[in-house]
């Protein structure tokens, strides 16, 4: 065994780990949380520590991730390195942050239960809202990270980690995120008291993972579930056991939270034709004539929230969420909260993306003029990131055309577009439209709205809500797009910028 000393906001924990371990896990077995977006294959750079010790020596992916200085600074890579003997890591003190948007957030010191928190599982954030269940009003929100962002940024390492054994990490630490998101609520000892119970939405790989269910039927055709029924449970969360809902599945990658979507848009209420889509590392896309819903899931992947885009990061402080040309054609940005850039968001990527396009710098093959453009010194478009958008949102756009096919629709026909999820909140309509992201309805049919699953999550606390969504949950139409005869020629289609 070897000594591993870990020092974070100057603080020295000291634990042992197994020689030839890989750093990463080993921080991980020790409760330390470092993000590895691309899975562990080193690929992002994300997972970059300060080390001094017994480590193997630098594997490949380190030797392009990390710059001179920062090996001589004794960078590495927490994904790649393996301890060898007593090492000391020094873990970066940046803030982790997420891209929920919350507004109009009321004040909990003088609230009174009973109390019920509603969580939206996501693949990338974990939100909390509290809800006092005497009136169904949710009060507040929070959201963190989804610690199971150490097996990869995406649904499918994660099931793949879980299908060679780590599903109970992978179920510790989605639990693990549920009860950071609930103490960011700030309720008192006496509040905590009135906390009755609980319910969890999430697409159907965060179920099975929270759940500790199998996997195995999600990694082959037909990609079904191995369970989709709503269950009734229990939960320990902030020193309390309470009861904890779990509504129905969809099919297929369709879960839980695609359903809170539809509750809380009033699909099901709706005579005119109406679509949305969940725009997070997944695009849940949902489409309804006015009596019947469709619905789908497709792999838009994490570019949306900033992962795997080179210079990418999420919407947070720091972030470029918009591009534009100003005076004299000087590139301006926004960043959020003001200050230098470091990264792009999703929104600013994109942003930036339909800005070259109508520039002629990028052409409608999406080839790069140049292979990459600046945005600052430090920040640049490359054009392997262009590729990434095109992908996302050709998947995106093509999952929409299957949809209104499927119920005979045109997308004049729809009366209403709805774009929520983490990065639907922050787009601009105007970049959704000219990319051809979503289908060319007139820019005063599209609203954006946040939070549509955790609102949704926070309605089916009330025991008529979650009734009404389990049968609603049985005449929905989940249409795999594995299986439509057109999907890829759509997709290949809908590549074009």
């Amino acid at each position: 065994m070897a000594r591993l000393t870990i020092i974070v906001k100057g603080k020295k924990f000291t634990f042992s780990a197994k020689k030839g371990e890989l750093l990463a896990d080993a921080l991980l077995a020790a409760g330390f949380f470092v993000e590895r977006p691309c899975a562990g294959r080193g690929s992002c750079g994300k997972c970059r520590v300060l080390v001094k010790g017994a480590l193997s020596k630098l594997e490949e992916p380190e030797q392009s991730q990390l710059t001179g200085e920062d090996l001589k600074k004794g960078f590495r890579l927490a994904c790649q390195a393996r301890i060898l003997g007593d090492a000391t890591v020094t873990l970066p003190e940046e803030a982790v942050v997420t891209d929920k948007i919350f507004s109009g957030q009321l004040p909990v010191d003088k609230l009174s239960g009973p109390f019920g928190i509603a969580f939206d599982l996501g693949t990338t954030t974990v939100a909390a809202f509290l809800v006092t269940l005497r009136d169904n009003i949710i009060h507040r929100g929070h959201a963190v990270l989804n610690q199971q962002s150490v097996f990869g940024a995406e649904v499918i390492s994660r099931m793949e980690a879980a299908f060679h054994g780590r599903s109970a990490e992978l179920q510790k630490l989605a639990r693990s995120s549920l009860e950071q998101a609930a103490m960011g609520l700030g309720l008192s000892e006496k509040q905590l008291q009135e906390l009755n119970c609980a319910l969890v939405v999430g697409n159907s790989v965060m179920h099975h993972l929270f759940l500790g269910l199998p996997v195995n039927s999600l990694l082959k055709l037909p990609f079904q579930p191995t369970d989709k029924k709503p269950r009734i449970e229990r939960l320990k969360i902030l020193g309390r056991e309470i009861e904890l809902r779990i509504p129905p599945l969809l099919g297929g990658f369709v879960g839980s939270d695609t359903l809170a979507c539809l509750l809380y848009l009033g699909f099901a209420g709706k005579q005119k034709p109406v679509a949305a889509v969940d725009l997070g590392t997944n695009g849940e896309v949902m489409v309804s004539n006015g009596s019947q819903i469709a619905v789908a899931s497709t792999a838009a992947g994490p570019a949306f929230e900033g992962v795997n885009i080179e210079c990418g990061m999420r919407a947070g402080p720091g972030a470029v969420s918009a591009v534009r040309r100003g005076k004299g054609g000087k590139l301006d940005y926004e960043v959020i909260g003001g200050g230098s850039p470091r990264g792009l968001s999703g929104s600013g990527l994109l942003s930036l993306v339909n800005l070259l396009r109508r520039e002629g710098m990028i052409n409608a093959s999406g080839k790069l003029a140049g292979g990459r453009f600046e945005i600052t010194d430090r920040i640049f478009l490359s054009q392997a990131d262009v590729r990434e958008v095109q992908k996302a949102k050709a998947a995106v756009r093509a999952a929409f055309e299957v949809l209104l096919e499927q119920l005979a629709l045109k997308p004049a026909d729809l009366d209403e577009l709805l774009l929520t999820g983490s990065f639907g909140a922050r787009i601009d309509i105007n970049d959704a439209l000219e990319l051809g992201l979503v289908p060319g309805v007139k820019k005063s049919r599209v609203r954006v709205m946040a939070n549509s699953a955790g609102m949704g999550a926070g309605m089916m606390l009330a025991d008529e809500a979650f009734a009404f969504a389990a049968t609603l949950a049985q005449s929905v139409r989940h249409i795999e797009l594995y299986a439509d005869r057109g999907f890829m020629d759509k997709f290949i289609a809908h590549m074009k910028l």
